[in-house]
Formats: C-alpha cells, sequence, structure tokens
C-alpha cells in the first residue's frame, strides 16, 4: 500500500507537466448526420423542434453550455453533410445524469416516451447517424 501511494506522488508531477501547454475545455458531443437524398431540409426542419426545444432545457437546466449545427458545404461521397455539435458543462452533466431525468424531460417535451420513439423512428426515414463522437476541447495557455 506504502509503495502505491508513493508511486501516486511521484506521477502527479507529470501529470502536471502533461498539460504544461494547455488547458482542457468543454466536452463536446458531436453527431455526423447523412441525410437521405432530397431531405436535407426536411431533416432541419425536425431538428428545429424537439431537438432545439431539448437543447434550449438543457441550457436552461445549466447542463449545456450551447449547440451549434454545420453543413458540410463540399460533402465528399462518404462524408457527413451535417455536424450537430452540443458543448456540455462537464462530462458528467452528460454521462451521469440519472434515466429517471431524462425520462421526465422527455415526457414533458414530446408528452410521452412513446411519442418521442415514434418521432425518433420516422427521423430514420430521412437521415441516417454517421456517428457519435466525445471531445475536449483544449486551448493554449
Amino acid at each position: 500500500m506504502k509503495q502505491l501511494l508513493i508511486a501516486i506522488l511521484c506521477l502527479i508531477p507529470a501529470m502536471a507537466m502533461a498539460q504544461e501547454h494547455y488547458k482542457a475545455g468543454s466536452y463536446w458531443a458531436v453527431t455526423s448526420v447523412d441525410t437521405h437524398d432530397g431531405q436535407f431540409e426536411a431533416y432541419v426542419e425536425d431538428l428545429d423542434g424537439l431537438w432545439r426545444k431539448q437543447m434550449d432545457m438543457l441550457m436552461k437546466e445549466g447542463k449545456v453550455l450551447s449547440y451549434k449545427m454545420f453543413s458540410n458545404v463540399n460533402a465528399r461521397e462518404g462524408e457527413p453533410d451535417l455536424w450537430l455539435m452540443v458543448e456540455w458543462k462537464s462530462a458528467g452533466d452528460m454521462m451521469d445524469t440519472p434515466y429517471e431525468w431524462w425520462e421526465e424531460k422527455t415526457k414533458e417535451l414530446s408528452g410521452s416516451m412513446e411519442a418521442s420513439r415514434k418521432k425518433s423512428m420516422k427521423r430514420g426515414e430521412i437521415r441516417t447517424i454517421m456517428s457519435d463522437t466525445l471531445l475536449r476541447e483544449i486551448s493554449f495557455k
């Protein structure tokens, strides 16, 4: 046990030096989306409904700092044509919020979990989620 404590204490300066040139910032959840042919406008219109309400609610709750959408101006074969980016206050706000909290908020916004599921299934007709990535923003000191 004593050796483990000494090893941990020896690592602390190395960990501090590892971030010598940058500081860690917000966590960003990035979703890349491929909208089906001719469905880009319909999907953005859909996002302007429930997704936007969810993001605004999460900002009001203090869990989300900002959210953005980026379109791929010159999308090549196999690339997404839309990215949805959500800046979370902390990783804990994103990953450690109890399911019951999400369920309650979903019911507030959609009326019921079943209604939310049906809307989600309909979205599958106009887009494909290509990936979800969690990034950590860093900036120079």
